[in-house]
């Protein structure tokens, strides 16, 4: 796992498949979170867009894209229920899937 943007968020790569979150720091600074925008399935990004915000009671953070490419799947749960994030922000709290176009050197290339 790598951490991005101040250490706000982080992001893990498996063959061409990149999972993004918040990390506990981000959390820390933002607060009860009250809201998640979500990004959008199917759209392309580029490192350092703004691809969503999550609001708190302290502070609103937007999610950063780490590196380019194509947003693949979103984690709807935390449309229903925020709480995943302050719960297991590491793992079940993560934000968005992304697709790139090279896999990390050193990867084995399977997707997840």
């Amino acid at each position: 796992m790598q951490e991005y943007d101040e250490g706000r968020i982080w992001f893990k790569q498996k063959g061409k498949v990149v999972t993004v979150g918040l990390t506990e720091k981000a959390l820390e600074e933002i607060g009860s979170v009250q809201t998640v925008s979500l990004p959008i399935e199917g759209d392309e990004c580029s490192q350092d867009d703004a691809v969503g915000e999550v609001e708190g009671a302290k502070a609103t953070f937007e999610i950063i894209a780490p590196m380019d490419g194509t947003i693949t799947s979103i984690n709807d749960s935390l449309n229903e229920d925020t709480e995943i994030l302050a719960n297991d922000c590491l793992d079940e709290g993560w934000i968005y899937k992304i697709r790139v176009e090279s896999a990390a050197e050193g990867d084995d290339g399977s997707e997840e």
